[in-house]
């Protein structure tokens, strides 16, 4: 099968139509373990050890000339109604290049780990990267009870069961991360160019709001008697572009409203939302951070109202490993593809395992910066170029 032969197989595991609803891969749902067993098949067939854990990752194992393991990963869940390059193509690119490899008849300079990744994009649970974090050691036994899923209320330790104890884990000897990845953005695409490297990714401050007012009748209650949460909350929301341009490459999202009763004729009584932020400087996301809480206590108490915070997402920004990122760009310049960097304004699994092995990410373009939707798409030529770059990059020492 080719590249994008190998993605479209696997967007079939999907609880809505992959053509015309796009790719839903939830985790811990029959579709995502379908297809981590199918992932697991794929590993086997190109020549690697493969099996997966009870937090659904999906590792497959190359023996290279050292002991000294270097991983190559994505995910493989998806949003609701995402695209089918998404994590995977960066999965599937670690397949094929120990594919390549068994059929070169090449051993690589270190011990090759291919990582599937689960719960990347964090919708089912109320934490997300789970699977990067449980193979970096970072979910403890507090973890394990903190951690619900969004929809059943069901604990991480209800999940998962005793087999988690039996998890992958980083290698005793870790060389480093690679991560290939879809862009997800049009800079790539806009300004014409092929493959990247990934010099920073953006820190995430993402949470929930609740503005408290007063439900009542929408008809029967004078407007200066109403303790109405709406237009305290719509004031917010005209503000927060403008808070977030104070700060450059700066942005803030306001993705999720909930009006409770949410009823035409009913002054609400709360409005949920939440509150994305994003930069690639720790003091910036601080800074803004502080205004954005600002903005919302001094708007809700200028009104009378109350309003609380449940953080969800806390992630710092990250620098990719200096010695991998030059290593990744004089592999790009063997294959004659120029040599560009970037900064990735979504989070990734890389950002967990930065911060404890070295780590390095490589983005293909996405046609009209497309992402998280059906209509998400990357050329087949820009898939196997990012293949040959990473199989000239395992095959040496650095």
């Amino acid at each position: 099968m080719t590249f994008t032969e190998q993605l479209n197989a696997l967007a079939a595991f999907s609880s809505t139509n992959p053509e015309t609803q796009g790719v839903t891969r939830l985790p811990f749902t029959p579709q995502q373990q379908d297809a981590a067993q199918w992932l697991k098949r794929q590993m086997e067939d190109a020549g690697l050890t493969a099996r997966v854990d009870a937090y659904g990752t999906v590792a497959g194992v190359l023996p290279g000339k050292s002991e000294e393991t270097l991983i190559i990963g994505s995910h493989y869940d998806s949003v609701p109604n995402g695209g089918r390059y998404d994590g995977c193509s960066g999965v599937i690119a670690g397949i094929r290049v120990a594919q390549a490899l068994r059929e070169e008849g090449v051993v690589p300079a270190y011990t090759l780990m291919i990582l599937g990744l689960n719960d990347e994009e964090g919708v089912a649970l109320t934490e997300g990267f789970l699977s990067s974090r449980g193979v970096c050691g970072e979910i403890d036994e507090a973890a394990l009870d903190r951690v619900r899923h969004r929809t059943t209320g069901e604990s991480l330790r209800q999940l998962t069961g005793p087999e988690r104890a039996e998890h992958i884990a980083l290698p005793k000897e870790c060389r480093g991360y690679l991560e290939f990845h879809v862009e997800q953005g049009p800079v790539l695409d806009h300004e014409g160019r092929g493959l990247a490297v990934v010099e920073h990714i953006v820190g995430i401050c993402h949470g929930f709001w609740c503005i408290y007012g007063e439900q009542n009748h929408a008809g029967t209650t004078p407007m200066e008697l109403r303790k109405d949460p709406m237009p305290v909350f719509g004031q917010i929301a005209a503000a927060l572009p403008d808070l977030a341009k104070r700060y450059p490459k700066a942005v803030a999202t306001i993705g999720n409203v909930e009006v409770a009763p949410n009823a035409p004729n009913v002054i609400p009584g709360s409005v949920r939302f939440s509150v994305d932020l994003r930069h690639t400087d720790k003091a910036v996301m601080a800074a803004l951070r502080r205004d954005v809480e600002q903005l919302i206590e001094e708007t809700a108490a200028a009104a009378g109202l109350k309003c609380d915070h449940q953080p969800s997402t806390e992630a710092d920004p990250v620098t990719m490993d200096p010695t991998l990122c030059r290593r990744l760009e004089a592999c790009l310049a063997a294959e004659g593809q120029p040599v560009y960097r970037m900064d990735s304004g979504a989070g990734h699994d890389a950002q967990i395992f930065a911060r404890h092995v070295p780590a390095v990410m490589m983005f293909a373009p996405s046609r009209d910066g497309q992402s998280h939707s059906r209509r998400e798409f990357t050329e087949e030529k820009y898939l196997e170029q990012a293949v040959r770059v990473m199989n000239r990059f395992v095959k040496e020492n650095f």
